[in-house]
């Protein structure tokens, strides 16, 4: 009966993968640029992600380098006592290699501090220069300085490398009363980031554009690959409607006709980087795909066909083993019950048939009281614990079940002095395993050391004779059965 039921699963599952893919077939022909729009959709939502997620892992960590250096103690000390030690070329130094620790460490192409009290700009290999309002490069500072903005982000040449565009991340320092002790900051070389933009545009084949508006304005007005002013997105997307961009972190997605393209554009700001991040995909791919991916079915379904029938074979038969199992274990603690045990017995005897072997019960003490005094979901609680403890302690060792109520049976495969070591070890862990602070939780233990000559029954008698002789003299102890 099993094996047809099986047989007419598997058919069922058959008919209803063809059965959906024809419909599904003839649905995607009939609707195709609906479906290939949303495709498109997809496709640029999941690279929104993917591109945010890799552009804020890349920055974040700046921001966060260049916020601890802003308020490390040792550079405001520093700053503080700059303008007496300008010529002390040894206090100088204690800088440059502060600097040139971080720059080393994140491998940045700059680290700079500027100094308010004398507008001197170091980094990590000296000084480069002393800031001036009348140098139109160094605009930047005095504008970020002017914003009031604790930290920003902005694309500038980068004076000490060679002119590199390069990513500032600018921070300001503070005394601990608030008075400006000037700026500090990391810069990252723009090529750097835009070329793994790149592979991602080439993985989803589409465009990104990156608006820097957070920043303070600065001497660089030009734009890279990946940067581009506000003014000249048009430009770069071939797009001649206003794209609507508005200061929420949720991506707002657009749709554009350019010529005989249909485009999908999504916007999306990032208020802790001060950007706005612009996708933009066309939907010429689509439509080759389209058919690559109707071919691509057919032989997928094939595929899909030989995998569900070995799949739900294999699921039949597993469930069959789980429901047999579920059926022989003690739903409480997860051991054996009764009926698993004694099947489990004559298999343990006779893999370890060769060395010694013992049997073991227990029981936890005054268990009845415990449930009169905290409840029987308490009570659970503590047969769960001292399963879950049993089955730890005797994993490598050997097998257990809980006999009933609260009464726990096993046998390892040690003679009874190590057993009796192992199951001493076991009951310390108990009594350490507090559920309440009013109580903890002891057991009554009786071993014997196995028999082959004697029937389950008759050691089930001994051991349960050594366990009355634990409760009799006392509890909380282990009684060995000699023979």
């Amino acid at each position: 009966m099993k094996k047809h039921i099986l047989l007419i699963s598997n058919l069922i599952i058959i008919l209803s993968i063809v059965a959906g893919f024809v419909v599904i077939v003839n649905k995607d022909t009939r609707t195709y640029q609906n479906l290939a729009e949303q495709h498109l959709e997809n496709i640029v939502s999941l690279a929104d992600i993917d591109i945010s997620k890799h552009i804020e892992n890349s920055m974040t960590k700046p921001v966060m380098v260049s916020k601890t250096m802003a308020n490390d103690e040792f550079l405001k000390g520093w700053m503080l006592q700059e303008k007496e030690n300008v010529g002390d070329s040894t206090y100088l130094e204690q800088l440059y290699s502060y600097l040139k620790t971080y720059q080393e460490k994140y491998n940045y192409t700059t680290v700079f501090c500027i100094s308010a009290q004398t507008g001197n700009y170091y980094y990590q290999d000296g000084l480069n220069k002393t800031v001036s309002e009348n140098d139109a490069h160094d605009v930047w500072y005095y504008n970020f300085i002017k914003s009031g903005h604790e930290h920003d982000l902005e694309v500038d040449t980068n004076e000490a490398n060679r002119n590199k565009i390069t990513v500032f991340v600018n921070f300001r320092v503070e005394s601990d009363d608030g008075r400006l002790l000037g700026v500090i900051g990391v810069g990252l070389q723009v090529s750097s980031i835009e070329e793994a933009i790149r592979a991602y545009e080439k993985d989803y084949g589409l465009s990104v554009n990156i608006i820097n508006v957070g920043g303070a304005e600065n001497s660089f007005t030009g734009d890279t690959d990946i940067f581009v002013k506000k003014s000249d997105l048009a430009k770069h997307t071939g797009i001649t409607e206003k794209i609507e961009m508005n200061k929420s972190d949720k991506p707002k997605m657009q749709w554009f006709t350019s010529g005989k393209e249909r485009k999908c554009v999504i916007t999306k700001y990032d208020d802790t980087l001060g950007w706005y991040l612009v996708l933009e995909k066309d939907t010429n791919s689509i439509s080759s795909m389209f058919q690559k991916s109707i071919k691509g079915n057919v032989i997928f379904m094939l595929i899909s066909l030989v995998i569900c029938i070995m799949v739900t074979t294999t699921v039949f038969l597993n469930y069959n083993q789980r429901t047999v199992a579920i059926e022989n274990t003690d739903e409480l603690t997860g051991l054996s019950n009764r009926k698993l045990f004694s099947k489990q017995y004559v298999a343990f005897i006779r893999k370890h048939r060769e060395r010694k072997n013992t049997l073991f019960i227990f029981d936890i003490d005054h268990f009845k009281d415990i449930n009169d005094t905290y409840g029987h979901m308490f009570g659970n609680a503590i047969l769960a614990m001292v399963g879950e403890e049993l089955r730890q302690t005797i994993n490598e060792y050997g097998i257990a079940a809980r006999w009933g109520g609260d009464e726990f049976l096993g046998i390892l495969a040690v003679e009874s002095e190590e057993a009796e070591r192992i199951l001493r070890q076991f009951m310390d862990t108990l009594r350490n395993e507090g559920k309440d602070s009013r109580y903890r939780v002891t057991i009554s233990v009786g071993i014997a050391e196995l028999n082959a000559k004697l029937s389950t029954e008759q050691m089930l008698k001994k051991v349960d004779s050594a366990l009355y002789c634990s409760k009799e003299g006392g509890r909380n102890q282990i009684t060995v059965c000699k023979s």
